[in-house]
């Protein structure tokens, strides 16, 4: 793997404990593409909550947390759940990945607090009133950024091109960020990404394109032979340098489920909540794609 002809000898560097916590298991949303699946579950999410929220003021290393579902907003508690996370003074960033249907009211109940992200998702199959407008608002309260994801429907273009121009606007004159999101598909190990049409792929292109240009964008770090870099996480995934199946990984991250099991990020484990000490070790990475982006922070090397 090269960049610039120079040899990629690591990727990202060292990352806070990652925590990805499934708040509920339904959705507003039932979107095609969307793998998956959202349902109606029978957890007690208020007694579970209150679970999760003492085991995580037992961790004592710094950590970061993906509030996600299903949809979180619908969490019965989620505003309460936020401003005691906001409390817990070792976790560093509370990030909210939501499909943005609250209105603007909603979100403006949460704390104020430079820990919060809200990572607005834009859907193409469902129309979502004011979603650019709402960002402009809540940009100037917490961090922002959209994951905008672009469907192989042709029928979705137009609109698509409407809202991430002004998408593209709001990031210019603020701090809010734009990923472009290729749908893909997981089965196993394997993750495959969608061949698009040719109209849609050269939108997609021209957003990774306009991306690059902002000064205010997420990005993924590579170590070369010769220099250690930034560079934007479309770019970072244009030259498939998320394809590191076989490097090794000091992957530290866990999937909180919404029945209170926890899943061991990349690895065949599973362990209560209860039981679940938050500690793990490096792997060598079987997949063919390292599909998740925040897991692009954690070192990577050659085995």
């Amino acid at each position: 793997m090269r960049y610039n002809n120079e040899e990629i000898i690591s990727i990202g560097g060292n990352a806070f404990l990652n925590i990805n916590w499934e708040m509920v298991s339904h959705c507003q949303f039932d979107c095609s593409y969307c793998y998956y699946k959202p349902f109606q579950s029978d957890t007690n999410y208020t007694t579970l909550g209150k679970i999760v929220l003492t085991k995580l003021k037992q961790i004592k290393d710094d950590f970061i947390i993906n509030l996600i579902g299903g949809e979180p907003s619908l969490h019965p508690d989620f505003i309460q759940i936020i401003n005691e996370l906001i409390e817990i003074e070792n976790l560093k960033e509370i990030r909210i990945v939501t499909n943005f249907v609250k209105p603007f009211e909603f979100w403006n109940k949460i704390k104020k607090s430079s820990k919060v992200k809200i990572t607005a998702s834009y859907h193409p199959e469902y129309p979502n009133k004011d979603f650019t407008k709402k960002l402009s608002q809540l940009t100037s309260i917490y961090r922002t950024d959209t994951a905008f994801l672009i469907t192989n429907e042709k029928s979705h273009l137009k609109r698509s091109k409407e809202v991430f121009q002004d998408l593209y606007e709001l990031s210019k004159s603020s701090k809010h960020t734009i990923n472009p999101i290729r749908l893909h598909s997981k089965e196993g190990s394997n993750t495959s990404y969608q061949e698009y049409e040719k109209d849609i792929e050269a939108f997609i292109t021209s957003c990774e394109s306009e991306v690059e240009k902002l000064d205010n964008q997420e990005t993924a770090t590579i170590t070369t032979t010769a220099k250690t870099l930034d560079i934007s996480k479309p770019k970072f995934m244009a030259n498939n340098f998320h394809a590191l199946k076989g490097w090794k990984c000091d992957v530290n991250a866990f999937i909180i489920q919404y029945d209170g099991m926890v899943s061991y990020a990349c690895k065949g484990i599973k362990k209560h909540i209860l039981t679940c000490n938050f500690k793990t070790s490096a792997i060598i990475c079987p997949f063919k794609y390292c599909e998740c982006d925040d897991y692009w922070d954690f070192k990577k090397v050659k085995a």
